[in-house]
């Protein structure tokens, strides 16, 4: 059962990676999104050793890979595709940075270097959000998590101003995640909006972010989607979380459909509810036009 078949609702990925070097280009995944019913794709790039050989200088290195991603979301857009053009500086990077013998105030300011380039494209059009920044989901040195915080925080007060959209990147355990961050977004003197985005959200954050003025993605898996919709909770968008590279058991943008078609054919969702999550969310969140 296709997803035309079943449902005329078109497909959104709020968030997924690409990686047009080591991956697919964006004409491939263009191609594979719209015959899946894919109208928008909120890109997120991915790290400079994801793309392989890169300049020396580690600060050459982040702003080229940002160029990368930003020519290939423009490359995206002219296939017909709706997309949000997002980059940051990973969580995951602090951790590698460090490992590979970086002082914690040495990463910090790197961070701080990449941002700034990130927000000046924010500022010109050619980036429309920030992310992922936030907090490592797992074990990490206390270091690490201070330099991370301190990333994400001045990313969330320098987008708001910009009007970003700002992509978090956070452990998941549960409501408090979304409590405790909005804590440090108060300290910010920054107001919740559905811009600031809590990615890769369980299901039962969706109502906690949903009744502060924040949005939700939750991964695209048939378990994980029929728990957030048990909740009845319309709050939050679908993502796939795609590496930009095919990997085995990876979620892809175009497998979306098939999944939400399946929570029609079992009586879980409605028609309205998939236009909401598809439609309605992302266009308040990212700002775009509707399909």
């Amino acid at each position: 059962m296709s997803a035309n078949e079943s449902s005329k609702v078109p497909i959104a990925d709020a968030h997924s990676h690409i990686n047009a070097v080591r991956g697919l280009s964006a004409n491939e995944f263009a191609e594979a999104f719209r015959k899946a019913n894919g109208w928008f794709v909120a890109l997120v790039g991915v790290s400079p050793w994801d793309y392989g050989a890169m300049p020396p200088s580690l600060r050459d290195a982040y702003l080229k890979s940002v160029d990368i991603h930003v020519k290939t979301c423009s490359e995206m857009r002219s296939k017909g595709v709706s997309v949000a053009c997002i980059d940051g500086f990973y969580p995951g990077d602090v951790d590698k940075l460090l490992s590979m013998g970086l002082k914690p105030s040495e990463v910090l300011n790197l961070g701080r270097e990449v941002l700034q380039y990130e927000l000046t494209l924010c500022r010109n059009g050619l980036l429309d959000g920030i992310g992922e920044v936030g907090r490592q989901h797992y074990k990490a040195m206390p270091l690490s998590l201070l330099v991370s915080e301190l990333l994400m925080e001045e990313a969330i007060k320098a987008g708001s101003e910009e009007d970003c959209v700002i992509h978090l990147h956070l452990e998941d355990i549960g409501p408090d995640t979304v409590l405790l961050t909005h804590e440090v977004i108060k300290r910010l003197n920054v107001k919740p909006s559905s811009k600031i985005i809590f990615h890769h959200a369980r299901p039962d954050m969706i109502p906690a972010a949903s009744s502060l003025g924040y949005s939700a993605t939750v991964f695209g898996r048939k378990e994980v989607l029929r728990a957030a919709v048990a909740l009845k909770a319309w709050g939050f968008m679908v993502e796939s979380d795609f590496p930009g590279v095919m990997l085995n058991g990876a979620v892809t943008p175009w497998s979306l459909a098939e999944v939400e078609v399946g929570l029609l054919r079992d009586s879980l969702a409605t028609e309205e509810f998939l236009y909401k999550v598809n439609i309605d969310n992302i266009v308040k969140s990212y700002g775009v036009s509707p399909p």
